[in-house]
């Protein structure tokens, strides 16, 4: 009787040690590791603006990758237009968001992904009435491209 009671014992203490190994071959949890993208830029969840009267900017961050990514979730019922300018208001890219549309994204490359360059996004309406713009909007830096 002693001797099951003792095997007992014994394969429960075995099986605890087994655990032992996979905890303690687990990395420790870095919480900005592998998370993407690394630099979140610009976010705003809730536009509301005029047609062209909205303008909002932001910095990249030098060396936080050459990929741009710009969303738009329009919640308005016209399309509309979302443009991305450089510092010098030059015009880099844009694309047309339609209504009730989600996850809707554009890309740009950054020429000079090592330095911080300031950027520009322009919201028009595309509709015949002008409306007012109602949306959701963010932009953010990746090191590899978002779109592969």
């Amino acid at each position: 009787m002693k001797t099951k009671r003792f095997l007992s014992l014994l394969l429960a203490l075995v099986m605890s040690l087994s655990l032992t190994a996979p905890a303690f071959a687990a990395e420790p949890d870095d919480g900005d590791e592998g998370i993407m993208p690394l630099a979140q830029l610009y976010n705003d969840d809730y536009i509301s603006a005029e047609s062209g009267y909205y303008r909002p900017s932001f910095t990249t961050t030098p060396g936080a990758g050459k990929y741009l990514r710009v969303w738009f979730r329009n919640k308005g019922t016209e399309p509309v237009v979302v443009t991305l300018l450089d510092s010098t208001n030059k015009y880099l890219t844009s694309k047309t968001f339609n209504p009730g549309t989600s996850e809707e994204t554009f890309l740009y490359i950054i020429p000079t992904p090592n330095k911080a360059c300031t950027f520009y996004l322009t919201f028009e309406s595309n509709g015949p009435s002008g409306e007012q713009i109602t949306g959701q909007a963010a932009a953010a830096q990746y090191t590899y491209n978002p779109g592969n």
